[in-house]
């Protein structure tokens, strides 16, 4: 297992986990480009950073979220 950091060029669905998959090397956990997966119940794909313009403000708003726990105990 990698843990990755991907910048997204589009915001075209499934754009990651369809290009993981197709290099062979699927998300952890996601049952449409790769295997269920017996450590995870869901996909292994966090978003930690998201930024964005406001469309009324145009300020730039940015989120983060820490890595949930499911996702960490994957990494121990």
């Amino acid at each position: 297992m990698s843990v990755l950091y991907i910048k997204l060029l589009t915001g075209r669905t499934h754009q990651i986990r369809v290009h993981m998959s197709y290099i062979l090397h699927p998300i952890i956990g996601d049952t449409l480009y790769g295997l269920p997966s017996n450590i995870i119940s869901r996909q292994a794909l966090h978003a930690y950073k998201v930024k964005f313009v406001h469309p009324i403000t145009n300020n730039v708003i940015i989120v983060k979220a820490n890595l949930p726990d499911d996702m960490k105990n994957c990494l121990d």
